[in-house]
């Protein structure tokens, strides 16, 4: 029972979507080449993850009483404080992993990641379109993790940020990446990391109303608008539709979502939470996509393990379904 507690306070099925971001981003900035870097991008954004889930219903268990009462907290099923410990170890954890694995400057990438999952938790989820913008970009930060982790930085950047005054010097690198275009993979991961800011910020904005009455049909429509935004990101860095898989993933991600907004703003409408997990099921067909970008090999190729990626990330869908009839998503 206990166990259930925790998994239920880790939203079980999301954390299947989780590995796909660091492993896209990786991707991407490596031409499609799978190393030993990738596994602590990956346990960092697993620990960040859980540790702002954990974080989530910690500072709204007074509301939680009132609108979720059968949560682990309100219920008394996991206590606050085995929840606080819980957080302090997993941040802990995930920052170390990212040191021990990738070195300094990537704990610092962590702690950035880690510093904008509270400042949703704390105060901009409840500010209506900077909450939702923030909670996306915690999901676009973990995708820039990964290929930070696969890409490194150039020498005349390290050397450049290395001149400065130590706290400059460590924060840097990562806020001129881009300005600097130290290679075109990590260009692509930041579209990529755009798409998917995009589209969770639009899936957060609607569970901001799963515990409400009505739901404004902009809200509804809003998952659909970002899924088909982060479409056109995606073609300026792919071939056609079904001559090439990357678009063509995201093609079907992009019909699936089509249904899942038909339901919602069906007469009666379907139920708020267990839309919010088909939407961020959705998002492991999105990685798929983005592992098989053809940025992803320069060659314009697939990679065998670009390939893989795909497959493995799909292969989670069902399992991430079954995980959402046990345990909600939201």
């Amino acid at each position: 029972m206990k166990l259930r507690a925790w998994l239920q306070l880790f939203r079980a099925p999301n954390l299947f979507t989780v590995p796909g971001d660091p492993l896209a981003g990786f991707l991407i900035a490596t031409g499609g080449v799978l190393d030993h870097r990738v596994v602590p991008a990956i346990v960092a954004s697993l620990c960040i993850y859980a540790a702002g889930l954990a974080m989530n219903d910690v500072i709204d268990t007074k509301e939680d009483l009132a609108d979720r009462p059968n949560r682990p907290l309100p219920s008394g099923a996991i206590s606050r404080s085995a929840a606080v410990t819980a957080i302090l170890a997993l941040c802990v954890a995930g920052i170390g992993t990212l040191h021990a694995g990738l070195g300094p400057r990537s704990a610092v990438m962590g702690v950035a990641l880690l510093i904008t999952v509270w400042l949703y938790n704390a105060t901009t989820k409840r500010i209506p379109i900077i909450g939702a913008i923030n909670m996306g970009l915690c999901r676009g930060l973990s995708l820039i993790l990964g290929a930070i982790a696969g890409a490194g930085l150039d020498s005349t950047t390290i050397a450049w940020a290395d001149a400065l005054p130590f706290s400059f010097g460590m924060l840097t690198p990562y806020f001129v990446l881009e300005a600097q275009r130290t290679g075109w993979g990590l260009f692509s991961a930041t579209a990529a990391a755009i798409g998917t800011t995009l589209y969770i910020a639009a899936v957060t904005n609607l569970a901001r109303h799963e515990t409400k009455p009505i739901v404004p049909k902009l809200a509804k429509m809003l998952p659909l608008a970002a899924a088909f935004a982060g479409y056109i990101i995606l073609k300026q860095f792919t071939g056609r539709i079904l001559m090439d898989p990357s678009p063509t993933l995201w093609l079907v991600a992009l019909v699936l979502c089509v249904m899942q907004t038909g339901d919602l703003l069906k007469t009666p409408p379907r139920p708020i939470p267990p839309a919010i997990g088909g939407y961020i099921r959705l998002l492991l067909v999105m990685q798929a996509a983005l592992c098989v970008m053809p940025g992803n090999a320069y060659s314009g190729l697939k990679t065998i393990p670009s390939l893989l990626s795909a497959f493995a990330l799909l292969a989670l869908v069902p399992l991430s379904a079954w995980a959402g009839k046990k345990f909600y998503a939201s």
